[in-house]
Protein backbone atom coordinates (compact mmCIF):
# COMPACT_ATOMS: atom_id res chain seq x y z
CA UNK A 1 0.00 0.00 0.00
CA UNK A 2 2.86 2.50 0.88
CA UNK A 3 4.43 1.45 -2.34
CA UNK A 4 2.10 2.19 -4.68
CA UNK A 5 1.52 5.50 -2.61
CA UNK A 6 5.03 6.20 -3.64
CA UNK A 7 4.56 5.56 -7.02
CA UNK A 8 1.86 7.53 -6.98
CA UNK A 9 3.63 10.75 -5.42
CA UNK A 10 6.67 10.26 -7.61
CA UNK A 11 4.82 10.06 -10.98
CA UNK A 12 3.37 13.78 -10.12
CA UNK A 13 6.87 14.79 -10.79
CA UNK A 14 8.13 16.30 -13.71
CA UNK A 15 10.61 14.38 -15.92
CA UNK A 16 14.05 15.82 -15.74
CA UNK A 17 16.31 16.14 -18.41
CA UNK A 18 20.03 16.19 -18.01
CA UNK A 19 22.54 17.85 -20.86
CA UNK A 20 26.50 17.61 -20.09
CA UNK A 21 28.74 18.98 -23.39
CA UNK A 22 31.96 17.42 -23.58
CA UNK A 23 34.85 18.80 -25.90
CA UNK A 24 37.73 15.75 -26.62
CA UNK A 25 37.35 15.02 -22.35
CA UNK A 26 37.27 15.62 -18.79
CA UNK A 27 38.75 14.81 -15.45
CA UNK A 28 35.74 14.87 -13.79
CA UNK A 29 32.90 13.72 -16.25
CA UNK A 30 32.88 9.56 -15.43
CA UNK A 31 32.25 11.10 -11.50
CA UNK A 32 29.77 13.27 -12.84
CA UNK A 33 27.83 10.36 -14.84
CA UNK A 34 28.10 8.03 -11.91
CA UNK A 35 26.68 10.45 -9.54
CA UNK A 36 23.80 11.42 -12.02
CA UNK A 37 23.01 7.95 -12.53
CA UNK A 38 22.99 7.46 -9.19
CA UNK A 39 20.62 10.03 -8.40
CA UNK A 40 17.41 9.04 -6.40
CA UNK A 41 15.58 10.61 -8.53
CA UNK A 42 13.60 8.35 -10.61
CA UNK A 43 12.06 10.30 -13.69
CA UNK A 44 15.53 11.55 -15.48
CA UNK A 45 17.41 11.18 -18.78
CA UNK A 46 21.00 11.77 -18.85
CA UNK A 47 22.47 12.79 -22.18
CA UNK A 48 26.26 13.76 -22.71
CA UNK A 49 27.14 14.88 -25.62
CA UNK A 50 30.95 14.49 -26.96
CA UNK A 51 32.50 16.48 -29.39
CA UNK A 52 35.89 14.33 -30.92
CA UNK A 53 36.32 12.34 -27.78
CA UNK A 54 39.38 10.88 -26.39
CA UNK A 55 40.15 7.21 -25.60
CA UNK A 56 39.33 8.28 -21.74
CA UNK A 57 35.72 9.38 -22.66
CA UNK A 58 35.20 6.29 -24.90
CA UNK A 59 35.69 3.88 -22.47
CA UNK A 60 32.58 6.27 -20.36
CA UNK A 61 30.62 5.42 -23.13
CA UNK A 62 31.45 1.81 -22.96
CA UNK A 63 30.85 1.66 -19.13
CA UNK A 64 27.58 3.78 -19.11
CA UNK A 65 25.90 3.26 -21.98
CA UNK A 66 22.76 1.49 -20.94
CA UNK A 67 22.07 4.31 -18.63
CA UNK A 68 23.11 7.28 -20.19
CA UNK A 69 22.30 8.72 -23.66
CA UNK A 70 25.28 9.21 -25.77
CA UNK A 71 25.60 11.66 -28.71
CA UNK A 72 29.24 11.43 -30.27
CA UNK A 73 30.54 13.79 -32.94
CA UNK A 74 33.77 13.14 -34.62
CA UNK A 75 34.24 16.95 -35.47
CA UNK A 76 34.06 19.78 -33.29
CA UNK A 77 30.06 21.02 -33.46
CA UNK A 78 30.20 23.46 -30.72
CA UNK A 79 27.93 23.79 -27.35
CA UNK A 80 25.41 25.68 -28.77
CA UNK A 81 24.22 23.21 -31.75
CA UNK A 82 25.41 20.17 -29.35
CA UNK A 83 23.18 21.56 -26.41
CA UNK A 84 19.91 22.72 -28.86
CA UNK A 85 19.74 19.08 -31.02
CA UNK A 86 19.99 17.25 -27.60
CA UNK A 87 16.89 18.69 -26.22
CA UNK A 88 14.91 18.47 -29.34
CA UNK A 89 15.17 14.51 -28.57
CA UNK A 90 14.79 14.79 -24.86
CA UNK A 91 11.20 14.59 -22.97
CA UNK A 92 11.81 16.38 -20.07
CA UNK A 93 9.55 19.31 -18.87
CA UNK A 94 12.80 20.65 -16.82
CA UNK A 95 16.06 20.91 -18.63
CA UNK A 96 19.24 20.80 -16.37
CA UNK A 97 22.85 21.86 -18.00
CA UNK A 98 25.90 21.03 -16.21
CA UNK A 99 29.69 21.50 -17.84
CA UNK A 100 31.52 18.66 -18.09
CA UNK A 101 33.98 19.72 -15.67
CA UNK A 102 31.74 20.06 -12.42
CA UNK A 103 31.65 17.97 -9.49
CA UNK A 104 28.41 16.61 -7.63
CA UNK A 105 28.30 15.61 -3.94
CA UNK A 106 24.64 15.55 -3.67
CA UNK A 107 22.88 12.25 -4.19
CA UNK A 108 19.41 13.48 -4.36
CA UNK A 109 20.48 16.43 -7.27
CA UNK A 110 17.71 16.17 -9.38
CA UNK A 111 14.99 15.87 -6.74
CA UNK A 112 15.95 18.65 -5.24
CA UNK A 113 16.20 20.76 -8.60
CA UNK A 114 12.64 19.58 -9.06
CA UNK A 115 11.38 20.93 -6.02
CA UNK A 116 13.08 24.44 -5.92
CA UNK A 117 11.98 24.97 -9.73
CA UNK A 118 8.15 24.72 -8.76
CA UNK A 119 6.63 28.21 -9.55
CA UNK A 120 9.89 29.77 -11.30
CA UNK A 121 11.07 29.53 -14.90
CA UNK A 122 14.90 29.37 -14.72
CA UNK A 123 17.07 27.90 -11.59
CA UNK A 124 20.30 29.46 -10.56
CA UNK A 125 21.89 27.09 -8.21
CA UNK A 126 24.89 27.97 -5.86
CA UNK A 127 29.02 26.83 -7.22
CA UNK A 128 31.98 26.57 -5.58
CA UNK A 129 35.03 26.53 -7.11
CA UNK A 130 37.32 22.96 -6.35
CA UNK A 131 40.39 24.95 -4.42
CA UNK A 132 43.53 22.94 -5.13
CA UNK A 133 45.63 25.23 -6.88
CA UNK A 134 46.54 29.40 -6.06
CA UNK A 135 44.34 30.34 -8.91
CA UNK A 136 41.71 28.29 -7.78
CA UNK A 137 41.33 29.70 -4.16
CA UNK A 138 41.72 33.24 -6.41
CA UNK A 139 38.66 32.63 -8.84
CA UNK A 140 36.90 31.11 -5.59
CA UNK A 141 36.44 34.61 -4.55
CA UNK A 142 34.62 35.80 -7.84
CA UNK A 143 31.99 33.27 -7.44
CA UNK A 144 30.88 34.45 -3.98
CA UNK A 145 30.18 37.55 -5.98
CA UNK A 146 28.54 35.66 -8.53
CA UNK A 147 26.35 33.87 -6.28
CA UNK A 148 25.81 36.45 -3.89
CA UNK A 149 24.33 39.19 -6.98
CA UNK A 150 22.03 36.25 -8.25
CA UNK A 151 21.20 35.63 -4.59
CA UNK A 152 20.12 39.16 -3.93
CA UNK A 153 18.17 40.05 -8.14
CA UNK A 154 16.29 36.82 -6.63
CA UNK A 155 15.13 37.70 -3.35
CA UNK A 156 14.03 41.47 -4.30
CA UNK A 157 12.83 40.56 -7.85
CA UNK A 158 12.95 37.83 -9.04
CA UNK A 159 14.71 38.74 -12.31
CA UNK A 160 18.37 38.66 -13.16
CA UNK A 161 20.53 39.82 -16.20
CA UNK A 162 22.75 36.81 -16.04
CA UNK A 163 23.83 33.43 -15.01
CA UNK A 164 27.21 31.04 -15.26
CA UNK A 165 26.65 28.12 -17.44
CA UNK A 166 28.51 25.37 -15.13
CA UNK A 167 25.14 24.90 -13.48
CA UNK A 168 21.50 25.88 -14.28
CA UNK A 169 17.86 24.59 -15.07
CA UNK A 170 14.89 26.16 -17.29
CA UNK A 171 11.51 24.79 -17.56
CA UNK A 172 11.18 23.54 -21.23
CA UNK A 173 8.13 25.73 -22.34
CA UNK A 174 10.43 28.82 -21.34
CA UNK A 175 13.33 26.94 -22.99
CA UNK A 176 11.30 26.44 -26.31
CA UNK A 177 9.19 30.44 -25.99
CA UNK A 178 13.03 31.97 -26.51
CA UNK A 179 14.18 29.76 -29.24
CA UNK A 180 16.44 27.44 -27.31
CA UNK A 181 20.15 28.59 -26.59
CA UNK A 182 21.56 31.79 -29.73
CA UNK A 183 24.81 31.31 -31.42
CA UNK A 184 27.12 33.55 -29.42
CA UNK A 185 30.10 33.25 -27.44
CA UNK A 186 27.82 33.60 -23.78
CA UNK A 187 24.93 31.29 -24.40
CA UNK A 188 24.09 31.61 -21.04
CA UNK A 189 23.80 34.95 -20.58
CA UNK A 190 22.25 35.41 -23.75
CA UNK A 191 19.25 33.30 -23.27
CA UNK A 192 18.87 34.63 -19.37
CA UNK A 193 18.25 38.07 -21.14
CA UNK A 194 15.52 36.80 -23.97
CA UNK A 195 14.42 34.89 -20.50
CA UNK A 196 14.23 38.32 -18.95
CA UNK A 197 12.71 40.26 -21.87
CA UNK A 198 9.70 37.93 -21.92
CA UNK A 199 9.22 38.52 -18.31
CA UNK A 200 9.59 34.86 -16.73
CA UNK A 201 10.56 34.74 -12.92
CA UNK A 202 14.30 33.56 -11.85
CA UNK A 203 15.16 31.95 -8.48
CA UNK A 204 18.63 31.40 -7.13
CA UNK A 205 18.61 28.61 -4.15
CA UNK A 206 22.06 28.12 -2.37
CA UNK A 207 20.42 25.20 -0.99
CA UNK A 208 22.14 23.59 -3.79
CA UNK A 209 25.04 23.27 -4.29
CA UNK A 210 28.01 21.99 -7.04
CA UNK A 211 31.38 22.56 -7.64
CA UNK A 212 33.68 23.44 -10.82
CA UNK A 213 37.41 24.03 -11.53
CA UNK A 214 39.02 26.60 -12.42
CA UNK A 215 41.60 27.13 -15.44
CA UNK A 216 44.55 24.98 -14.58
CA UNK A 217 47.21 27.46 -15.49
CA UNK A 218 47.41 31.42 -16.32
CA UNK A 219 47.68 31.08 -19.96
CA UNK A 220 44.27 28.89 -19.95
CA UNK A 221 43.04 31.62 -17.44
CA UNK A 222 43.47 34.54 -19.13
CA UNK A 223 42.14 32.64 -22.45
CA UNK A 224 38.99 31.95 -20.50
CA UNK A 225 39.27 35.50 -19.27
CA UNK A 226 39.90 36.81 -22.79
CA UNK A 227 36.63 34.89 -24.52
CA UNK A 228 34.72 35.86 -21.17
CA UNK A 229 35.29 39.45 -21.93
CA UNK A 230 34.99 39.28 -25.81
CA UNK A 231 31.50 36.63 -25.28
CA UNK A 232 30.45 39.63 -22.34
CA UNK A 233 31.21 42.68 -24.95
CA UNK A 234 29.39 40.69 -27.85
CA UNK A 235 26.50 40.37 -25.41
CA UNK A 236 26.57 44.47 -24.26
CA UNK A 237 26.77 45.05 -27.82
CA UNK A 238 23.54 43.01 -28.54
CA UNK A 239 21.50 43.78 -25.66
CA UNK A 240 22.51 47.34 -24.50
CA UNK A 241 19.11 49.25 -24.70
CA UNK A 242 17.49 46.25 -22.60
CA UNK A 243 20.06 46.03 -20.45
CA UNK A 244 19.63 50.22 -19.72
CA UNK A 245 15.96 49.46 -19.29
CA UNK A 246 16.90 46.84 -16.70
CA UNK A 247 18.88 49.03 -15.05
CA UNK A 248 16.70 51.97 -14.96
CA UNK A 249 13.90 49.79 -13.64
CA UNK A 250 15.80 47.98 -10.72
CA UNK A 251 18.57 50.67 -9.97
CA UNK A 252 18.31 49.76 -6.40
CA UNK A 253 19.26 46.01 -7.36
CA UNK A 254 21.86 46.47 -10.48
CA UNK A 255 23.90 49.42 -9.45
CA UNK A 256 25.36 48.09 -6.32
CA UNK A 257 25.88 44.83 -8.15
CA UNK A 258 28.63 46.04 -10.23
CA UNK A 259 31.04 46.67 -7.21
CA UNK A 260 30.08 43.44 -5.40
CA UNK A 261 31.59 41.74 -9.15
CA UNK A 262 34.19 44.09 -9.36
CA UNK A 263 35.50 45.33 -6.16
CA UNK A 264 38.32 47.70 -7.73
CA UNK A 265 35.68 49.73 -8.75
CA UNK A 266 35.64 50.74 -5.00
CA UNK A 267 38.36 52.55 -4.77
CA UNK A 268 37.91 54.20 -8.61
CA UNK A 269 34.08 55.77 -6.95
CA UNK A 270 36.02 57.14 -3.98
CA UNK A 271 38.61 58.84 -5.71
CA UNK A 272 36.00 60.80 -7.89
CA UNK A 273 33.86 61.00 -4.92
CA UNK A 274 37.12 62.83 -2.87
CA UNK A 275 38.18 64.67 -6.16
CA UNK A 276 34.65 66.63 -6.36
CA UNK A 277 34.58 66.72 -2.56
CA UNK A 278 34.54 71.13 -1.88
CA UNK A 279 37.89 70.83 0.88
CA UNK A 280 39.95 69.10 -1.67
CA UNK A 281 38.75 71.60 -4.29
CA UNK A 282 39.26 74.57 -1.94
CA UNK A 283 42.84 73.58 -0.98
CA UNK A 284 44.28 72.85 -4.54
CA UNK A 285 42.56 76.54 -5.46
CA UNK A 286 44.14 78.22 -2.43
CA UNK A 287 47.87 76.09 -3.16
CA UNK A 288 47.87 76.90 -7.22
CA UNK A 289 47.11 80.78 -6.20
CA UNK A 290 49.92 81.23 -3.88
CA UNK A 291 52.05 79.39 -6.89
CA UNK A 292 50.60 82.10 -9.21
CA UNK A 293 51.40 85.04 -6.82
CA UNK A 294 55.16 82.69 -5.60
CA UNK A 295 56.68 81.52 -8.18
CA UNK A 296 59.45 79.80 -6.16
CA UNK A 297 55.93 78.02 -4.30
CA UNK A 298 55.44 75.93 -7.89
CA UNK A 299 57.98 73.05 -7.09
CA UNK A 300 56.21 72.46 -3.49
CA UNK A 301 52.55 73.10 -4.89
CA UNK A 302 53.33 70.69 -7.32
CA UNK A 303 54.90 67.86 -5.00
CA UNK A 304 52.14 68.62 -2.20
CA UNK A 305 49.35 68.41 -5.07
CA UNK A 306 50.89 65.04 -6.17
CA UNK A 307 51.15 63.62 -2.84
CA UNK A 308 47.57 64.19 -1.91
CA UNK A 309 46.68 62.44 -4.77
CA UNK A 310 48.79 59.75 -4.20
CA UNK A 311 47.81 59.41 -0.18
CA UNK A 312 44.03 59.66 -1.42
CA UNK A 313 44.40 57.19 -3.71
CA UNK A 314 46.41 54.87 -1.37
CA UNK A 315 43.44 55.63 1.46
CA UNK A 316 40.78 55.07 -0.62
CA UNK A 317 42.06 50.96 -2.04
CA UNK A 318 42.30 50.54 1.55
CA UNK A 319 39.03 51.60 2.57
CA UNK A 320 37.59 49.78 -0.40
CA UNK A 321 39.06 46.87 0.87
CA UNK A 322 37.66 47.29 4.37
CA UNK A 323 34.03 47.63 2.79
CA UNK A 324 35.09 44.68 0.32
CA UNK A 325 36.00 42.26 3.61
CA UNK A 326 33.04 42.83 5.41
CA UNK A 327 31.03 42.47 2.77
CA UNK A 328 32.56 38.97 1.76
CA UNK A 329 33.03 37.84 4.79
CA UNK A 330 29.18 38.51 5.79
CA UNK A 331 28.26 37.05 2.15
CA UNK A 332 30.43 33.95 2.33
CA UNK A 333 28.51 33.24 5.95
CA UNK A 334 25.24 33.80 4.78
CA UNK A 335 25.73 31.60 1.69
CA UNK A 336 27.63 28.96 3.83
CA UNK A 337 31.10 29.37 1.28
CA UNK A 338 34.77 29.86 2.64
CA UNK A 339 36.15 33.10 3.46
CA UNK A 340 39.68 33.49 4.19
CA UNK A 341 41.62 37.25 5.22
CA UNK A 342 44.74 36.57 3.73
CA UNK A 343 43.58 35.33 0.26
CA UNK A 344 41.05 37.83 0.21
CA UNK A 345 43.90 40.12 0.55
CA UNK A 346 45.31 38.73 -1.92
CA UNK A 347 42.89 39.18 -4.09
CA UNK A 348 41.39 42.18 -3.68
CA UNK A 349 45.06 43.84 -3.82
CA UNK A 350 46.46 42.08 -6.67
CA UNK A 351 44.09 39.52 -8.58
CA UNK A 352 41.22 41.14 -8.63
CA UNK A 353 42.67 44.61 -10.32
CA UNK A 354 44.11 42.57 -12.70
CA UNK A 355 41.17 40.42 -13.75
CA UNK A 356 38.98 43.36 -13.98
CA UNK A 357 41.38 44.87 -16.88
CA UNK A 358 41.44 41.83 -18.45
CA UNK A 359 38.03 41.24 -18.48
CA UNK A 360 37.56 45.53 -19.38
CA UNK A 361 40.38 44.75 -22.37
CA UNK A 362 37.74 41.90 -23.84
CA UNK A 363 34.61 43.38 -23.13
CA UNK A 364 35.56 46.56 -25.21
CA UNK A 365 37.23 44.39 -28.29
CA UNK A 366 34.09 44.08 -30.32
CA UNK A 367 33.09 47.55 -29.85
CA UNK A 368 36.85 48.29 -31.43
CA UNK A 369 36.82 45.91 -34.13
CA UNK A 370 35.42 42.41 -35.40
CA UNK A 371 38.58 40.62 -36.30
CA UNK A 372 39.54 38.70 -32.46
CA UNK A 373 40.55 34.77 -32.20
CA UNK A 374 38.86 32.83 -30.13
CA UNK A 375 39.57 29.05 -28.98
CA UNK A 376 36.17 28.61 -29.25
CA UNK A 377 33.17 26.91 -30.96
CA UNK A 378 30.23 28.22 -30.97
Amino acid sequence: MLAERGNAASSFCEKVSVFIPVYVGSGLLEGLVKTLTNDAYERKEIFVIIDEPNIESLKIVEKYQDKVKFILNNHRRGKVDALNDAVKISKGEILVFLDSDVRIENSNLLGEIEKEMGGFDILDVKKEIIRDTFIARMVYYEYVSFNFVNFIHSKMIKRCFGVNGAAFAIKRETFEEVGGFSKVVSEDLDIVVKILLRNKEFKYTEKISVHTRAPSSWRNWLSQRKRWGIGAGLWLKCHWRNLIRYVKRYPHVVIPSFPILFPTLIPMLLNYVFSNFLGYKILDFVLMLLATRFNFLIPLFFSTSMAIVLITSILNFFIGFLISSIFFYAASKKLKLHFNILEFTIYYFSYQPIAFFALLTGLITPFLSSKYELDWKV
